[in-house]
């Protein structure tokens, strides 16, 4: 590849990390806390790239010893990462004072940096960045690398269990939650992994002697990260205001097992027929914020024994048994029409759903059919 071409397309990525890094900054919409959290990382990153920039093209500054300065970042991404991804998930996020355990490693570097101004001299600094742009860095210092970029997956991974455990514990209280309010925030995540991959590959190469593989890897890596800063940067022109989190830590911290559980197989089985009458007699469904606090006071139960009555009960958990009702409603309401007097959107406010995507994905998991599907086979 044209060394110019990779020059202008290093210059254009940064330049596209520092804007929507600033553009986060400024952001009204969403969590302020979450904005800045990634705004920061984006600005990490257009610095990290315009390091990369001069020394790969060998371009001099006056203080060599803060193209280092990036390093320091890769100790940062995946806490701060973690941080966003808590502050998207649950609603009034705050930090706490322990979170400032997981920037030790990113402060201690940051101290290693600046002794590097003070006590090491430019002419050390500048064979060091030489040796890093024929790749012939010292073997500890590749296997320090290795190590850096495995504690930012270790992050980004924790990150995405926290999705899956979060989204768990809302279907196991809310009737209505819908998955695609957080797209965005799985998309990064997921980017992010992606993104860390590809560097602990082309970090990994020069060990197993494909050191000629190294231009591939850095070009996947730059036109990744193009796919990536521009997905990021129309999605969050595309998305709604409203990014409350799904629910409080407290909730979801609290999570209720049913061992020890006293309720007997008789009363499962009637407690089973009672809910069912009265969801059928009640139609609670049709409120859409319904919540299993609300209907467990309804029954004279706990939470935990109705959570228990409806997953052992009837095999599912709140999120599927509310919608069952919801969505049997809509094919009656579908069914009683003679002409094309309701639109899609209005069944599904009138069945109790709050979302389209909500609605569509609970119909299409209950008939195998969508709601225009089974409405054009009536």
């Amino acid at each position: 590849m044209d060394f110019n071409l990779l020059k202008i397309l290093f210059a254009i990525l940064a330049f596209q990390f520092l804007f929507v890094s600033f553009f986060l900054f400024q952001s009204k919409k969403g969590n302020a806390l979450s904005n800045k959290t990634l705004g920061l990382v984006f600005f990490m990153l257009s610095i990290a790239i315009i390091n990369f920039y001069w020394i790969v093209f060998g371009i001099t500054t006056n203080i060599p010893q803060l193209l280092f300065i990036d390093d320091t970042f890769m100790l940062a991404y995946g806490p701060l990462l973690y941080i966003f991804t808590e502050s998207i998930l649950f609603k009034k996020y705050r930090l706490k004072k322990k979170s400032i355990i997981h920037f030790i490693p990113f402060m201690i570097s940051v101290c290693y940096v600046i002794g590097l101004v003070f006590f090491v001299d430019a002419s050390s600094i500048l064979e060091w960045t030489d040796q890093i742009r024929i790749h012939q860095l010292p073997i500890y210092l590749r296997i320090g690398e290795t190590l850096i970029l495995l504690h930012i997956l270790i992050y980004l991974f924790k990150s995405k269990k926290e999705i899956r455990g979060v989204f768990k514990r809302a279907s196991e209280l809310y009737s209505n939650f819908d998955q695609d309010d957080f797209e965005l925030l799985r998309f990064i995540i997921n980017c992010f992994i992606i993104l860390f991959l590809l560097a602990l590959i082309h970090s990994f190469l020069p060990f197993i002697g494909f050191s000629g593989s190294l231009l591939i890897t850095l070009l996947s890596i730059v036109l990744f990260m193009f796919y990536f800063i521009n997905s990021v940067l129309l999605k969050m022109l595309k998305r709604s205001t409203n990014d409350s989190g799904v629910m409080s830590q407290v909730n979801f911290e609290n999570k209720e097992k049913y061992a020890g559980s006293k309720i007997t197989q008789a009363q499962l089985k009637g407690s089973k027929s009672k809910l069912y009458d009265h969801m059928k007699s009640t139609k609670r469904y049709l409120n859409a914020d319904l919540n299993i606090d609300d209907l467990s006071k309804e029954m004279g139960l706990s939470s935990k024994d109705l959570s228990q009555i409806i997953n052992q009960g009837f095999s599912c958990n709140f999120f599927d048994f509310v919608n069952k009702f919801r969505v049997e409603e809509a094919k009656s309401i579908f069914s009683k029409q003679t002409e094309d007097k309701m639109t899609i959107q209005e069944v599904m406010y009138d069945s109790g759903f709050s979302s389209k995507s909500s609605f569509n994905t609970a119909f299409k998991k209950f008939t195998n059919l969508t709601p225009t599907q089974f409405k054009n086979t009536l």
